[in-house]
């Protein structure tokens, strides 16, 4: 998981390349088709539960909803992609 967790003096915050994310931010979600080397992205929707101890979070996406792992990669969209 690329995510990062820090408190920010408010709770806790995850963090995607230094920078915090928001409920309801698209991020882009690494797939990897079956079968094949190529590699794919998808728009995912961050909705999180973040408290002092308890912290839960899923990424809601055309296919379904997708409970991170350790697996996971996201990325910031680039501009061309927004």
């Amino acid at each position: 998981m690329n995510l990062h967790l820090s408190d920010d003096g408010g709770g806790p915050r995850h963090y995607l390349d230094g920078r915090a994310i928001n409920c309801g931010t698209q991020l882009l979600l690494k797939v990897n088709p079956k079968n094949t080397s190529q590699e794919s992205w998808v728009w995912a929707r961050y909705e999180a539960s973040l408290h002092r101890g308890d912290v839960y979070f899923v990424l809601y996406t055309t296919f379904g909803v997708v409970s991170p792992d350790d697996t996971t990669v996201l990325r910031w969209p680039t501009e061309e992609e927004r």
